[in-house]
């Protein structure tokens, strides 16, 4: 895999300079290259050099960093207080002072995106501490911090910090801002559900009034770029964000709860309500582009040629992990037995996709051709078993309703003998560890890798979800043996530390409910040894 950023990046990243010089000199090399080919917009060239500086605004969602390369990474911000698309100016350099700056630039930030702006940054060195910033003619950003990723021959530890279901509405940040203070951690990994799409309803800790109707529902382009801005402005978030590059993948939320295969859940079968129960104000498909152009917009990471929904991808840190992260939402069949919860489901093992042919087909075969000491698969959706009884599934908006594929992976790994594959998961708000087998649970398949489940950050579990205390629910555990811990109580986040003769993960409990409450403690560490399928509690 090449060292530089692999996807097609926005047109930000392509319209900016590091001075008159440099670019004259490229949008000169543009016009002599494209005149070959008669391809070059010039009416396009022309508008862009019409575009203005900004001569105020402020930064109020902060910065954010992403997808770090081992010579580059791409910088994001919004611009607020403008009324027309606007240049800025940004600047990285090796102090905190920026008496070294080593690259200066225009990006520029687009109405038509909200004011966002990003760039990809190259010619970076590898494994490098930079600090970065963007202005206006009177205003500056926060500073942001970033560390370059290792060589791909590098056989450094790598640690990354994985969390997902960051309700506002839930509780405080505090998560997030015990992840800014983290040290040493080369990514932050959210694994889907960065913002929830409604509202909770009355009872959470903070209020969100997004939406034109202020009730917290969002399924217009303007109302998602409004709740984006509603999280962004958090200030443990944007610590957060500041402190460490970030990546995320989306699950359901991003656009309606639990939709699948381009149509809102099963469970949902009025056609003119939302699976939240809320008038559905505009066709689902065109709810869910607009929240993937909205995603798109504040995320920092570019979007695919050709193919500009898709953010499914490997991403290599060093030697030591092979990032596989999957999209379990966009080609999914929609979920078996309308969507059921705690009541089973007789068509759980049915023939049924969650990654679509493409997908897994790019999964398996990555995680098999990977020269990466271990292979972490970003999954979304929990792969272990959770069972009510033998053979019968708790929930299927997850791998239990897709057991058929979930077998055919999780064969896949054993039968060619796939060293070190991990799974780090989201969604299910809940700490897991344990086995993840081929079936689901250990009664009937083999062991296929082991599983660590981060629970949410803040977003409520299966105690509220099911209204069964959380005594009764431990009380599952005899029928799922493979699920060595579990925690429904605690919110929080999961650090893995991968090193050539072992990979760890520590499941971190933070207050969710105190405000500035941000110290995590260590619920549960795990040790995963070369080879091994099955983790090793060790704390």
């Amino acid at each position: 895999m090449s060292d530089e950023f692999h996807a097609m990046p926005d047109l930000e990243s392509l319209d900016d300079s590091r001075g008159i010089g440099r670019r004259s000199f490229l949008m000169g090399a543009l016009a002599v290259g494209a005149a070959a080919s008669g391809s070059f917009n010039y009416a396009a060239a022309a508008r862009n050099a019409r575009i203005p500086l900004a001569p105020d605004g402020a930064f109020d969602v902060g910065i954010a960093s992403g997808f770090p390369r081992p010579r580059g990474i791409m910088l994001w911000t919004r611009l607020d207080g403008i009324k027309r698309t606007s240049k800025l100016h940004l600047e990285v350099a090796k102090d905190k002072g920026f008496d070294k700056i080593v690259e200066r630039r225009l990006v520029t930030a687009r109405k038509d995106r909200d004011f966002t702006a990003r760039a990809f940054v190259k010619g970076l060195k590898s494994n490098e501490r930079y600090y970065y910033r963007f202005e206006t003619g009177d205003s500056s950003s926060p500073v942001g911090r970033f560390k370059t990723a290792p060589p791909l021959d590098s056989n450094q530890p790598i640690r990354v910090a994985f969390y997902s279901c960051q309700n506002y509405e839930a509780g405080f940040f505090n998560a997030q801002r015990a992840i800014a203070n983290e040290k040493d951690i080369d990514l932050v990994l959210c694994l889907g559900d960065y913002m929830y799409e409604a509202s909770g309803g009355p009872g959470g800790a903070r209020l969100d009034r997004s939406g034109n109707n202020r009730d917290g529902d969002v399924q217009l382009l303007p109302e998602y770029w409004q709740k984006y801005r509603l999280y962004k402005r958090d200030k443990d978030l944007k610590a957060m964000h500041a402190a460490h590059p970030f990546i995320s993948v989306w699950d359901d939320h991003e656009v309606e709860d639990n939709h699948a295969d381009g149509k809102p859940s099963s469970a949902q079968d009025d056609p003119t309500k939302t699976n939240s129960n809320l008038p559905r104000r505009v066709p689902f498909l065109e709810r869910r582009m607009n929240g993937y152009r909205a995603f798109f917009n504040y995320m920092p990471r570019a979007r695919f040629k050709g193919d500009r929904s898709r953010i499914y991808e490997d991403y290599r840190l060093g030697k030591m992990i092979d990032l596989m992260l999957t999209d379990e939402r966009q080609y999914r069949d929609q979920q078996p037995c309308d969507d059921a919860i705690l009541q089973g489901c007789a068509e759980a093992e049915d023939p049924r996709t969650m990654l679509g042919e493409a997908q897994r087909n790019w999964l398996l075969s990555s995680i098999k051709a990977s020269p990466a000491t271990w292979k972490v698969w970003g999954t979304q959706l929990m792969l272990m078993a959770t069972r009510l009884a033998p053979g019968v599934p708790a929930q299927v908006d997850a791998w239990d309703g897709y057991a058929y594929e979930r077998k055919r992976i999780l064969d896949y790994l054993v039968d060619n003998n796939v060293q070190n594959a991990v799974a780090i998961t989201g969604d299910i708000h809940t700490f897991f560890a344990g086995t993840a087998y081929t079936t689901g649970d250990e009664s009937s398949g083999r062991a296929a890798m082991p599983e660590f489940v981060g629970g949410s950050a803040t977003s409520t579990g299966l105690p509220e979800v099911t209204g069964l205390d959380p005594s009764t629910l431990a009380g599952l555990a005899a029928v799922n043996p493979h699920i060595d811990f579990y925690d429904f109580v605690n919110k929080g986040y999961g650090v893995i530390t991968a090193r050539r003769n072992e990979l760890t993960c520590d499941l971190k409990a933070v207050d969710h409910t105190t405000r500035g409450a941000g110290k995590a403690t260590v619920i549960a560490r795990y040790r995963v040894a070369p080879g091994s399928r099955i983790p090793e509690r060790i704390a």
